[in-house]
């Protein structure tokens, strides 16, 4: 049964709505490429303990297609066996089948067990070095994967953050996007962008780090020469988008001129004579976070006049169930701009796929694209797809034990933290994110990852100047009681009331 078919049953509604994860097998690879990125829930593994993988069954499916086996010749229809452990885990037992299973990672052998821990962070698992799939907790929610969108991934946190940018369509609020280098920032504020204004609108993104500080009045604000206007970057926007990356990069003459511009909400070019207003949205990236930043910096302030809503992007070790469909799509893509007047036909080899899925990726998407990239250029005039030895050694995990970086296992992983644990960590610990984290053992960042990807939850940026103005008038100003009805920080709903005007 597909995921598609199974959420139209009102057996597995309630499982639906309160984000219950259950087993879920990925398509990493496959030989037919348009087959990576389906889906299916072990539905009967996770209510009965025993589910079964072969040619025939599960089946599985993505975008409400119907659903389909795995329908390889190479498979075999005797099946794989999954089992449920008394300690959260599964047991995978290939005694009677054809199928060659291998875990990466692991020696291949008959029997394997997989615990709770390695299930949350997902397991790479190979089908006769053909197909490889992942194994993962995931919520039973019906995912979505366009091919077009700026943004693509099937995984929880990059649904969460594509429906934030639906609705940030209709606000013109300023945007913060925060992640780690290589995450996908840009890519997000270039989705928050064409979700607006489509694509006949300017949309500039400026690397303030680039701008030294002798040209940088002129390159932001414009300047007159001779009579002549040249228009700066923000007067180039007007209509549409300014992003400017990585804003604490930037230099402290950068940031005095930043803020005095967005204080007057008007920019003024070098040996002009008039001020030009701000006629365009602006989003900013950062790649630090917030606690992180000197609150009585310039930076500190810019933050509260251009950050009253924050997307937070996550790194790409933490989405396993993107990577394939990540690097078929960068593989389309380069191929169609090195060689535009031959196809793609090539499959992907399982071997490549499983040192991709078990890689550790510390340049996170961008680097995956690099390694498209490598990977199209080497395969050009081969009659399959050429994996260059030393860019295999290169992908090779750091240990035999897939998992995290090392800085990373001491933390919990923010997938085996459910809505309700969450929700009552936020409410013991006053909403203060940094406790919660601490509460939680995760980091700040996967607090607020969490919050975006849990319905109904938010952080003090994330409300709207309606609703702190009536919960203000109706608490006349009583911060602790607007604190438990809007469900948010009191320190972070302090600084948004003053970054607001109120008197507090």
């Amino acid at each position: 049964m597909s995921v598609t078919q199974c959420t139209t049953k009102h057996a597995v509604d309630e499982l639906v709505e309160s984000y219950q994860r259950v087993p879920m097998l990925i398509i990493a690879t496959h030989p037919s490429r348009d087959r990576i990125g389906e889906r299916a829930a072990l539905l009967d593994l996770h209510l009965s303990g025993t589910d079964y993988l072969s040619r025939v069954k599960p089946e599985f499916a993505k975008n409400g297609n119907a659903g389909r086996a795995l329908l390889d010749e190479y498979v075999s229809r005797s099946p794989i066996i999954f089992e449920s452990t008394d300690n959260g885990g599964i047991k995978l037992r290939a005694h009677s089948t054809k199928t060659v299973l291998t875990i990466a990672g692991r020696r291949p052998q008959d029997e394997y067990l997989i615990s709770e821990d390695e299930l949350d962070n997902g397991v790479v698992l190979g089908l006769n070095h053909r197909i490889v799939l992942l194994l993962k907790s995931l919520p039973l929610k019906d995912t979505t994967v366009d091919d077009n969108h700026t943004l693509m991934g099937l995984s929880a946190d990059i649904q969460a953050i594509r429906q934030r940018i639906s609705h940030l369509a209709t606000l013109s609020v300023p945007v913060i996007i925060r992640g780690a280098i290589g995450v996908g920032k840009q890519q997000a504020a270039h989705a928050i962008h064409k979700e607006q204004f489509g694509d006949d609108k300017p949309f500039i993104s400026v690397n303030l780090a680039a701008i030294h500080d002798a040209v940088a009045e002129i390159e932001l604000f414009g300047v007159v020469r001779n009579g002549k206007h040249q228009a700066g970057y923000f007067e180039q926007a007007a209509g549409g988008t300014i992003v400017l990356e990585d804003i604490e990069d930037a230099s402290d003459n950068i940031h005095k001129l930043l803020n005095r511009a967005l204080q007057s909400q008007s920019v003024m070019p070098k040996d002009g004579a008039h001020a030009l207003p701000i006629e365009c949205r602006i989003i900013i990236t950062s790649h630090q976070e917030s606690s992180a930043v000197d609150e009585s910096s310039m930076v500190s302030m810019l933050f509260e006049k251009l950050a009253p809503y924050q997307l937070f992007m996550p790194p790409l070790v933490q989405r396993r169930e993107d990577i394939g469909l990540l690097f078929n799509a960068f593989v389309r893509e380069q191929w169609c701009k090195l060689y535009p007047e031959t196809t793609d036909q090539f499959v992907i080899p399982g071997e490549l796929m499983k040192q991709l899925m078990t890689f550790t990726w510390p340049g996170n998407v961008r680097q995956l694209r690099n390694v498209a990239r490598q990977v199209v250029i080497d395969s050009r005039n081969q009659e399959q797809m050429y994996l260059d030895p030393q860019l295999l050694s290169l992908l090779k995990p750091s240990s035999s034990k897939v998992g995290p970086a090392e800085s990373e296992s001491k933390q919990r992983r923010p997938n085996s933290v459910s809505r309700g644990e969450l929700t009552g960590a936020l409410e013991s610990c006053r909403f203060e994110l940094q406790a919660v984290a601490k509460r939680l053992n995760i980091s700040r960042a996967s607090v607020y990852q969490l919050i975006q990807r849990f319905d109904g939850l938010h952080t003090a940026q994330d409300l709207s100047e309606s609703d702190i103005k009536d919960c203000y008038a109706k608490h006349r100003g009583d911060t602790e009681a607007m604190m438990w009805e809007l469900r948010v920080s009191q320190i972070g709903l302090r600084r948004r009331l003053k970054s607001l005007g109120y008197d507090i």
